[in-house]
């Protein structure tokens, strides 16, 4: 015997279905495996905002938002900043953390060399795109890749 869905949870999800697509959320991003190579170069957020990686695992940032990207009591560095960046790698004990010998990965994470960690902390989940191309998507629960909705493409 078949279990029915109630006819209001069908139209809330119908309804429900287009307003996530106009506000710009994604209901499947999954999340891809890049290399090092991949992460390396300047990237791009819709508002302005980049972040250049470079082969020795350091970035500059310039333009971030913290409205978009954190919650209210963190502050990121909005003017030019620099840091290390890395994957996120199991650690052998079932939790993750920064790596410096993991050449690949699905996660990024940051950090600024002026800022206090706790002021300034989000990771990066690498996505496809809707082209094909990888996005960096900025992510605060490996859960939700692209929860605050700010991604960054690769510029040509």
């Amino acid at each position: 015997m078949s279990e029915t869905v109630p006819c209001r949870a069908r139209w809330g999800a119908v309804l429900l279905a287009p307003l996530l697509m106009a506000t710009g959320c994604v209901l499947s991003d999954d999340t891809v495996k890049v290399s090092a190579n991949q992460v390396v170069g300047t990237w791009s957020a819709a508002d302005g905002a980049t972040l250049s990686f470079a082969a020795d695992r350091t970035f500059t940032s310039d333009g971030l938002d913290s409205k978009k990207l954190l919650d209210a009591d963190q502050r990121c560095p909005g003017a030019a900043a620099t840091g290390t960046w890395a994957f996120l790698a199991d650690e052998g004990d079932g939790s993750y953390g920064t790596s410096d010998k993991a050449r690949s990965g699905t996660e990024v994470g940051l950090s600024f060399d002026k800022e206090p960690q706790e002021d300034c902390s989000f990771d990066l989940m690498a996505v496809g795109g809707e082209d094909g191309a990888t996005n960096l998507c900025v992510t605060v629960d490996p859960d939700e890749p692209c929860g605050p909705d700010v991604r960054f493409t690769r510029r040509k």
